[in-house]
């Protein structure tokens, strides 16, 4: 009977489940045909082998490190044919050596002693696991998830070949490239017959040679010097095309051509010479050929008629409202909304269209069904293909470019600075890295200036009064003689990032160097261009400030995990590989941020002030309205150079650098995660003021060595001197043994054992309300902390020794003092972001009263 198989369990409710295949049926006549089925047939042949396999193998260790495969076969040969060796990949310590029968494995096991190469191999059954149903497997082609992602990674040699395969992992296939051609092809078809001579040229990531899989399709509908559109278009002339591109397609088949490699040149765009270098493929027959091969048989549904009457309808008043505005300041809106009306009604398998005409550059939105792409088409974006088109060339002209874009992104992308809103975009993130590149020392890429002067008379092209003219082919440019590995770029683009002065400076990448700005602009220069925290200028339109949207305290956490990945990329772990199986070169930079992490590198701004005033309140209002205990300390900022470690004192330059690999080695076991989800904090960081300095070297919330044990061994010493010396203050500080100053970088390392937030504004209300206006807001803060702690105190009662502090944490000043930043160390309660959003707020204030008060005495 079928429910007395052994892979078979009858459910409460009725029914069945096969628990090889995972699968639920409704009755049993449903499980008789699963179980005949092909899967449930090839899983069974697939445990059945693996069975075999299990009884044939011995597991084999004690070999020397990096002994070759076939060395341990021709050894074991000698009890019996040896079917296969597989050796364990990440530490190469362990082999599965599995025989070509029992007899050979019961051979092998017999023999009491085994010796190769002079090591003796420890040699034990094969352990009997219980078979798991492989999970299923992506399409080839297919974005690699962030496991495989970092698998692949962590097998590359050094940290140069793992941003190369980075690029390989994420860009787009072939395939994908090919399928993004079709889909212009078929705009291109559609769009002809109501506009004649228009062309549809794409754009953005498909096109400047940093796409990725899934991203966007955008395109530029170029209709020249067109009269007008046609009332009375033709239907599109190929209905192969048409049919083949309306549906859906097959993941396996689309994925069937591998990805380029990284530094190959991409093909040229379907449309004419003024198109952008394109990564689209060559529109040929054989590209219509391939589209078939590309689609399944079924086919969207058919449209109803209410439907077309509908479309016809949207399309007619579209028609209307363009006749009736032509030549008004509305026409453009009312072509936007044609072109809208066009994609519903006209073009296959596009839905969820909406026009969105209050963009800087209007735009309608579109989703492919077929394709799976989503995407936009504009009117008047001449600009970005000449942007797209720069991106392009900045690729052929240098191979280091693409491997540091894509890593850049991506560690960008997982510490939250790109996106939407307040965030940098893409677009301004990759322009920041070329910029880079031009101020290196030889540049790596020439100043826009300098190819505008090399532009030959057929290459001067100006759209929209902005100069677009650089050269179309790279041989005509001798190469860099930079010469610097990949590894150090990325080291050096986070050290220069973290050390330059971003608000009071243009990076222009048509010089090649920043434009001091910190007057102002002269009035009428570059049409108003808007200047704020992060100032990039575009390399054509020179009153676009692409970082125009950042806010100041984005502009900080990015100074700031700059400084935090140029600490890390000092160590020994992202230098070479760790021979303890961790993650190494790439990964930690690569991995997501934490929430709390996110916090630590957000700056607060503080008020104006001669520094060591701004030191000393500081200090005061951590001992005083805090309630933390404080060592205090201060050094001097790392001079800026080529991001490797010098020799600087033999045996002890060992021992740090020794002491860096275990305290990176340990960082991960000793992350804290906050009470709030990563994009809740997200959210409240943005809506608060930002902050500044040396977070964890890998982005995540980690420890600082010691520190925190000597502190609280520190505090322990100092409170019990408080008990034995009651009525007396301590006149000991520790300062470090210098004092701060500018240039200096004052670290707090503080312990917090009360929750001075809680219940802070009711108690002040109290005392402000018993003192009758006697009190001042700062005397008033510090009998509010007092109060708040004895009341805390007198609930735990009397202790023998005193407890743990809740939270410890470092705080420090940038050396300009602008700004102030918080490091979680030990936070067992998740309280940090609780702190971190209170001081946003009640530190810059209390800090402008005490400094104000300081001035009137």
């Amino acid at each position: 009977m079928a429910a007395m198989e052994p892979d078979v369990e009858a459910l409460p409710r009725g029914g069945f489940r096969c628990c090889l295949c995972h699968v639920n049926t409704a009755n049993r006549p449903s499980l008789d045909a699963h179980l005949k089925g092909k899967k449930h047939l090839r899983l069974e042949e697939l445990r059945a082998t693996r069975r075999a396999q299990g009884l044939r193998s011995v597991f084999v260790s004690g070999f020397p490190r990096g002994l070759d495969p076939t060395q341990l076969s021709e050894y074991f040969q000698a009890f019996g044919p040896v079917a296969s060796v597989v050796m364990d990949k990440d530490k190469g310590v362990f082999a599965i050596v599995e025989m070509g029968d029992t007899g050979a494995r019961d051979a092998v096991l017999a023999q009491a002693q085994h010796v190769l190469s002079g090591h003796r191999l420890r040699i034990r059954p094969r352990e009997q696991k219980e078979f798991q149903t492989p999970a299923p497997k992506a399409p080839k082609g297919a974005p690699p998830d962030d496991q495989q992602l970092t698998q692949a990674l962590a097998e590359a040699p050094d940290v140069e070949a793992q941003m190369v395969k980075l690029v390989g992992l994420r860009e787009l296939s072939e395939a994908e490239r090919q399928l993004r051609g079709l889909v212009v092809m078929l705009m291109q078809e559609v769009f002809t017959e109501f506009f004649p001579g228009c062309v549809i040229r794409p754009f953005g990531s498909s096109t400047n040679g940093f796409g990725v899989h899934g991203c966007d399709l955008d395109l530029f509908l170029d209709m020249g010097s067109l009269e007008g559109p046609q009332r009375d278009p033709k239907a599109p002339a190929s209905p192969a095309l048409d049919s083949a591109l309306a549906s859906p397609l097959d993941p396996q088949a689309l994925a069937s051509t591998p990805a380029s490699p990284v530094d190959s040149q991409a093909p040229a765009s379907p449309q004419d010479s003024e198109t952008p270098t394109s990564s689209l493929a060559p529109l040929t027959p054989d590209s219509a050929l391939a589209s078939e091969a590309l689609a399944s048989p079924q086919s969207l549904p058919p449209v109803s008629p209410i439907q077309e009457e509908l479309r016809e309808k949207d399309l007619g008043e579209a028609w209307e409202l363009v006749g009736a505005l032509k030549g008004e300041e509305g026409e453009g809106e009312a072509m936007l909304e044609l072109v809208g009306s066009v994609l519903r009604g006209c073009v296959p398998g596009v839905h969820s269209v909406r026009t969105v005409p209050s963009a800087r550059r209007p735009v309608v939105k579109f989703c492919h069904r077929p394709s799976g792409l989503h995407g936009d088409i504009s009117l008047s974006n001449r600009l970005a293909l000449y942007n797209s088109r720069f991106l392009n060339f900045c690729c052929e002209l240098d191979r280091r470019v693409r491997p540091l874009v894509y890593t850049l992104r991506r560690w960008a992308q997982g510490r939250g600075l790109t996106g939407s809103g307040p965030l940098l975009s893409n677009y301004a993130l990759t322009l920041l890295v070329i910029y880079f590149l031009q101020t290196r020392d030889p540049p790596v890429l020439p100043p826009l200036t300098k190819l505008t002067q090399m532009a030959g008379e057929e290459e001067q092209v100006e759209v929209d009064g902005w100069d677009c003219s650089f050269p179309q082919e790279v041989s005509c440019l001798e190469p860099s003689t930079n010469t610097e590995p990949l590894d150090a770029l990325l080291a050096q683009f986070f050290t220069c990032v973290s050390s330059w002065e971003l608000q009071g400076s243009l990076l222009s990448l048509r010089e090649g160097r920043p434009l001091p700005i910190a007057e102002g602009l002269p009035p009428g220069l570059w049409g108003g261009l808007r200047v704020g925290p992060l100032n990039v200028q575009d390399p054509f339109d020179l009153s676009h400030n692409v970082a125009a949207n950042v806010t100041s305290r984005v502009a900080g956490r990015l100074q700031n995990c700059c400084r935090d990945s140029a600490n890390y990329c000092r160590s020994l772990q992202f230098q070479r590989r760790s021979p303890r199986g961790r993650d190494w070169g790439l990964l930690p930079l690569l991995q997501p941020s934490s929430a709390n992490s996110l916090l630590s590198v957000t700056p607060i701004p503080l008020p104006l002030a001669p520094f060591s005033q701004l030191c000393a309140a500081i200090t005061q209002v951590l001992e005083e309205m805090l309630g933390c205990q404080v060592e205090q300390s201060s050094k001097r900022p790392r001079p800026e150079g080529d991001g490797e470690e010098r020799p600087q004192g033999g045996p002890s330059k060992r021992l740090r650098l020794e002491r860096e690999e275990e305290r990176k080695g340990s960082l991960q076991d000793q992350a804290t995660e906050g009470r709030q989800d990563g994009a809740a904090v997200e959210e409240m960081m943005l809506a608060a003021d930002g902050r500044e300095d040396q977070p964890s070297a890998t982005g995540d919330v980690g420890q600082l060595g010691e520190q925190p044990q000597r502190l609280w061994q520190h505090v322990i010493e100092r409170k019990e001197k408080q008990l034995e010396n009651p009525g007396t203050e301590e006149m000991e500080t520790a300062q470090g043994g210098e004092e701060a100053g500018p240039g200096m970088t004052p670290t707090w390392l503080c312990a917090l054992w009360h929750r001075v937030w809680l219940g802070r504004r009711r108690l002040r209300r109290q005392l402000q309300q018993q003192a009758k206006g006697e009190i001042s807001w700062l005397q008033a803060e510090a009998r509010v902390t007092q109060e708040l702690i004895a009341q805390e105190s007198k609930k735990q009662g009397k202790e023998a020794e005193p407890p743990p502090p809740l939270l410890t944490f470092t705080a420090s000043v940038s050396p300009s003092g602008q700004f102030f930043t918080l490091t979680q160390l030990q936070d067992p309660q998740g309280l940090f972001p609780d702190l971190h959003h209170f001081l946003q707020g009640f530190l810059p204030r209390t800090l402008r009263g005490i400094l104000g008060c300081e001035k009137g005495d």
